[in-house]
């Protein structure tokens, strides 16, 4: 699992705000630059007021500026041109093709062992398996106020599924690209070729796994126990 952040859901609102995905009917193959001429000439959008990506399954995923746009496309969601040409419309779903579950439980996680310049997200994230996502990170050891454990909560479909003890790697940074804004990046970042071998400084984690509370999936009731 991933833990959703204040950037995710951002991107989720703009994208289900101002986003569509099309489609070009009976199979034609067509340049996204072809496509993006179309859309801006039948409904009339700027060119800076509108974004075209390759996507799939689908054929195009299209950003707009302002959200009167987008609903001017899906007023028509069958856009036939005089070229012949016939595209698809609708709106982005974030839930499709997606299979809808309840995580049951919250399970409160102690790590000893992590360096102190390591007591990220990242790492918290990296150390729980595909299973759990953060909740949160207790505040004494988000401010490193505290260095015997680095402590913090998780929700996870399968509690087994977390380490008790793991090895993992501590890699050298790269260097950073630019920064880019989204969605219309203005730039594409930079990314030099490694010049060299990467270092790596392998450490043991030890998990300490305490507490989990198990909540039904219809919510009306809710059970705790203590997990060794």
């Amino acid at each position: 699992m991933v833990a959703s952040t204040g950037e995710t859901e951002r991107l989720r609102e703009l994208f289900t705000a101002r986003s569509v995905v099309a489609w070009v009917e009976e199979g034609e193959r067509v340049e996204a630059s072809t496509f993006a001429d179309d859309v801006r000439t039948a409904f009339r959008i700027r060119r800076s007021d509108i974004q075209v990506m390759k996507f799939h399954p689908e054929d195009f995923f299209l950003t707009l500026t302002n959200h009167s746009d987008r609903e001017a496309i899906l007023q028509e969601p069958r856009l036939m041109l005089r070229n012949g040409r016939v595209y698809r419309f609708r709106p982005w779903d974030e839930r499709r093709g997606a299979e809808c579950v309840d995580v049951r439980f919250r399970v409160r996680v102690y790590v000893e062992g992590i360096p102190m310049h390591a007591r990220t997200d990242a790492t918290a994230a990296k150390i729980i398996g595909k299973k759990s996502s953060i909740h949160y990170i207790e505040e004494y050891s988000r401010r490193r106020n505290y260095n015997r454990t680095f402590d913090y909560w998780v929700w996870s479909s399968d509690p087994s599924s977390i380490p008790r003890a793991t090895r993992l790697t501590i890699t050298s940074a790269d260097e950073e690209g630019l920064p880019v804004d989204t969605p219309f990046p203005e730039l594409e970042a930079v990314h030099p070729a490694p010049s060299d071998t990467k270092k790596v400084s392998p450490i043991l984690f030890l998990f300490i796994l305490t507490l989990c509370k198990t909540w039904c999936p219809d919510r009306s009731a809710a059970s705790s126990g203590v997990m060794e």
